[in-house]
C-alpha cells in the first residue's frame, strides 16, 4: 500500500507516522509513504498557495493550481490516476468498512485542506473521495489524513504481527471489544475473570460476546440498534468448499453461526429468523444428478424469516469435462425468488467467492449496509 499526501505541511506528517508499529511497516516494505509539499507547486516566487475568498469573508482559500499541479505530479509518478481522498468535515464519517475498502487500494492519495479550504473547481477535478474522521472541525487536514492512513495500514498484509488483530476489534459486528486482562491474576483486589483462566475456548468465547454486548450498550447504543446475529447456512460437497465457507463468515463476523443444510437433520428442523438476524445462504451453482434434492431451494424449505436481511453466495461452476447429464444447473434468481418468498430479504450476491477480491467486496458492501442499519431499513418496508 503506498500512501501519497498532498499537504502544506508535510514535517508534520513524516514526525507523526515514521514510529511505532507504521514505522516498523515501513522498515519491512509494507507500507510506503510520500510527502508532497504543495508550495512546491506554486506560480509565484514567493511560494504562496492562498488567496482572498469570492464574495468576501473571512479566512484565506487555497488555490486551484498548486493543488492541481501537486496532484498531478504524484500521478504521473504513479503511472496513472489514483484515489484521491480530500479530508474535509463535509465528508462520510469514516467506519471500518470505509477503511477495508481504502485497504484494498494499491495507492491513495490524501489531500489536506488549510485556512477555508480549497477553490472547489479544482476538488470537482481530482476528488474521488470526501471523507471526514468525526463531526468537528481542525485546523487542518493532515491529524485526519494521519488518522485515516493508521487505520488503513492495520488491514494491509505485514503490518500487525497478529493478522487476527485487524478483523476481531471494537466495532466488528457493530460491536464494542470486550475487556482484556494480562498478568498478575490479580491486582488492586481485582481478579481475572475465572472464565479467562478455564481453558474451555467456546465458554471464552461465549464470555467475550456477552461482554461486547454489554458494554456496547452501555457505552454505544447507537451501534447495537444496527448490530445483527450473522447465521450462513450452506451446502458443500467438498471440504475445500466448506473452507471456504468457514472462511468467509469468520471475514464477516467473529460470532457467526453455521448450519449445514447437506444434514438431513438440518433441513428437517425448523429454522426461524427475525430483522434482528442476518442470513447468509451459500449453495454450488450446479448440483449433482445424486444430491439429495434436486434443487438448491429445496435445501431451504425448513427456512422462514420475517423480513430478515439476507444475502446469497453462489460458488462453483461445471468444468467442460463433466458430463453435461452428471448435472443440475438452476439459475441464481429462482433461489432468491424462493428465498423472498420464505421472508428473506436478499440484498447482495456473490457468483464468485473463489476470487478473493470479489469476496472482499461482496462483503465490504454487506458490512457497509449494516453500518448504515439495515434492520431500520427492513422495519420501514415492512
Amino acid at each position: 500500500m503506498n500512501f501519497h499526501v498532498l499537504t502544506l505541511f508535510p514535517d508534520m506528517i513524516e514526525q507523526g507516522l515514521h514510529t511505532s508499529i507504521l514505522g516498523k511497516a515501513m522498515e519491512k516494505g509494507c507500507i510506503t509513504l510520500e510527502t508532497t509539499n504543495i508550495r512546491d507547486f506554486s506560480a509565484n516566487k514567493y511560494n504562496r498557495v492562498d488567496d482572498y475568498p469570492y464574495g468576501g469573508g473571512a479566512g484565506m482559500v487555497m488555490e486551484a493550481e498548486p493543488v492541481y499541479r501537486a496532484c498531478k505530479s504524484v500521478e504521473a509518478g504513479i503511472g496513472r490516476p489514483a484515489r484521491t481522498v480530500y479530508l474535509t468535515p463535509q465528508g462520510r464519517v469514516l467506519n471500518q468498512a470505509i477503511v477495508e475498502e481504502l485497504a484494498m487500494e494499491e495507492d491513495l492519495i490524501l489531500l489536506c485542506g488549510h485556512y477555508e479550504g480549497i477553490d472547489e473547481r479544482v476538488l470537482e477535478e481530482v476528488v474521488t473521495d470526501y471523507i471526514s474522521i468525526g463531526d468537528y472541525v481542525l485546523t487542518g487536514g493532515e491529524l485526519g489524513a494521519m488518522v485515516l492512513i493508521d487505520a488503513v495500514s492495520r488491514f494491509v498484509p505485514g503490518v500487525l504481527s497478529n493478522e487476527e488483530s485487524s478483523q476481531f476489534e471494537s466495532l466488528q459486528d457493530n460491536l464494542l471489544e470486550y475487556p482484556h486482562y494480562t498478568r498478575p491474576e490479580e491486582w488492586h483486589g481485582k481478579k481475572v475473570p475465572p472464565v479467562l483462566l478455564s481453558g474451555d475456548h467456546r465458554k471464552i468465547e461465549a464470555w467475550r460476546h456477552e461482554q461486547s454486548v454489554k458494554r456496547t450498550k452501555e457505552r454505544r447504543p447507537d451501534l447495537l440498534k444496527n448490530a445483527v446475529t450473522v447465521t450462513c447456512a450452506f451446502y458443500a460437497l467438498e471440504e475445500s468448499w466448506r473452507e471456504l465457507i468457514r472462511q468467509t463468515t469468520e471475514e464477516m463476523t467473529r460470532y457467526g453461526n453455521l448450519l449445514d443444510v447437506g444434514r438431513k437433520k438440518i433441513r428437517k428442523q425448523h429454522n426461524t429468523f427475525g430483522s434482528g438476524d442476518f442470513l447468509l445462504f451459500a449453495v454450488p451453482s450446479i448440483l449433482p444428478a445424486d444430491s439429495p434434492v434436486s434443487a438448491q431451494e429445496d435445501f431451504f424449505q425448513s427456512f422462514r424469516g420475517h423480513n430478515t436481511p439476507a444475502a446469497l453466495i453462489y460458488y462453483g461452476n461445471p468444468t467442460e469435462a463433466e458430463p453435461q447429464d452428471s448435472i443440475l444447473r438452476i439459475p441464481a434468481d429462482r433461489l432468491i425468488t424462493s428465498l423472498q418468498n420464505q421472508g428473506f430479504r436478499i440484498l447482495d450476491t456473490c457468483q464468485n467467492p473463489e476470487s478473493s477480491r470479489e469476496r472482499r467486496l461482496f462483503l465490504l458492501r454487506l458490512r457497509e449496509k449494516i453500518y448504515q442499519g439495515i434492520r431500520k431499513e427492513t422495519a420501514t418496508d415492512a
